[in-house]
């Protein structure tokens, strides 16, 4: 049977698919943080950070190498791919607070504290 007609899957196939779709993030969400709506926006990226295996980044599990390990470069390239996840959903006006943070951890806890306090009770006379 010639192979493009096959409907069979060769495992060796499978495997340079499954190696594309690797670093392929999908978009959970379409809402970009404002200053009124963090409890939506971060319970959506953090799903989306969870399935791409990147949570550790953001938590503060995963910390910076020192520079001259081996493990420096790689966690240099998805510190940066987080980085640029949390810049693509939050607003523009946001973006310029977190932009020059060294690290996605430095990014969300910034989001975090700006923007995820709970306001206080308003209390009525």
């Amino acid at each position: 049977m010639d192979e493009s007609n096959s409907s069979t899957v060769r495992s060796d196939r499978v495997d340079v698919e499954a190696s594309k779709t690797e670093n392929i993030h999908v978009q959970v969400t379409t809402i970009r943080l404002t200053k009124d709506n963090y409890l939506h926006w971060s319970a959506a990226i953090t799903m989306g950070i969870v399935g791409w295996g990147q949570i550790t980044y953001v938590n503060g599990k995963k910390t910076e190498p020192l520079e001259a390990s081996p493990a420096w470069d790689m966690w240099f390239l998805e510190d940066n791919q987080v980085k640029t996840c949390i810049v693509n959903f939050v607003s523009s006006d946001i973006q310029s607070l977190i932009l020059r943070k060294k690290t996605a951890r430095d990014m969300w806890v910034i989001l975090e504290q700006m923007y995820g306090q709970k306001k206080k009770d308003v209390h009525f006379l």
